[in-house]
């Protein structure tokens, strides 16, 4: 929920062109790690922090950082395993309750009951390559589609979308967001690049509590918590306890919101579609503060 993964270019590229002399990164509300992941892989010679609160997500972090992305996190999970697991400390809660959840809010499950066979049966022929689960959804949807193509896996993935969207629409007005194999491993190669990298630190605090004692002019600290007044995730915060720790720190911190709840400078903003609305009119303004004054700077090294 309020991922950054599109934003986060243009978000680092301000904060960095502002403070070149950088060498190390605080992310204290890491969530998805959209911000940490940005910065670890354009900008090596930076130390990253990833702080996350909610211990199932750093247990899952932690797994791919040791052991990188393993078959085991292409399974398919259900309504009855979504929520036996979320709220497990483990690996499996983390998966379950960041890819699994609708919103990524960690509390209902990504599918409605009416469409979870057709994600279930497509996920099985798509990821699994599975001839039977195939022949099952044939025969529900009344179609002749085989895996024995010139592209096999490449041709099925195209058709099976064009067929579906047409069934669903007729169905349910249903619509399916496309989101293209480049893009998938574009993703899946950030998080490979977690494995055995020794400047990517993992932490499992609540943001206070995460001890910096890194130089004062070489530190940024970025927080990105929840909205104050939109969607809630399993664990909320106190936003005045924010507010004190944020006047009080010494270091300079930059922080994302919609609105200035916590007096601070306002240094950018960006227009964009939110990922969490059906509607065509969900434009949103996301804007980046500042606890220090920034003077602007003409330089752009990045």
């Amino acid at each position: 929920m309020g991922s950054k993964r599109k934003l986060a270019p243009k978000i680092i590229k301000k904060i960095l062109n502002d403070n070149t002399n950088t060498k190390y990164f605080y992310d204290l509300f890491g969530g998805g790690g959209a911000i940490s992941f940005y910065v670890s892989n354009n900008y090596p010679n930076i130390k990253v922090f990833y702080n996350e609160y909610n211990k199932g997500v750093v247990e899952l972090l932690k797994k791919i950082k040791k052991d990188g992305i393993t078959k085991e996190f292409y399974n398919f999970i259900d309504r009855e395993s979504f929520i036996k697991n979320k709220d497990k400390d483990d690996w499996i809660g983390g998966l379950s309750k960041t890819v699994y959840s609708f919103g990524n809010s960690q509390k209902g499950y990504l599918y409605g009951k009416d469409i979870e066979l057709h994600k279930y049966l497509l996920h099985k022929i798509i990821v699994d390559n599975s001839i039977k689960h195939l022949e099952e959804f044939n025969k529900k949807y009344d179609m002749k589609l085989n895996l024995s193509k010139k592209d096999g896996i490449n041709d099925i993935r195209l058709e099976i979308s064009r067929e579906l969207k047409k069934i669903l629409k007729e169905q349910n007005n249903i619509k399916l967001k496309k989101i293209t194999r480049v893009q998938h491993l574009e993703r899946l190669k950030l998080l490979e690049n977690l494995k055995d990298n020794i400047n990517f630190e993992i932490l499992n605090y609540s943001y206070d509590e995460v001890e910096i004692k890194t130089p004062i002019d070489e530190t940024i600290i970025y927080l990105d918590p929840p909205y104050k007044n939109t969607g809630k995730y399993q664990k909320d915060i106190d936003h005045n306890k924010l507010k004190d720790y944020i006047h009080s720190s010494p270091y300079t911190i930059y922080l994302s919101s919609y609105e200035n709840v916590y007096d601070m400078y306002l240094v950018d903003e960006y227009e964009h579609r939110s990922i969490l609305s059906a509607t065509t009119n969900n434009k949103v303004i996301e804007k980046l503060y500042c606890n220090k004054k920034i003077e602007n700077k003409k330089i752009n090294l990045f």
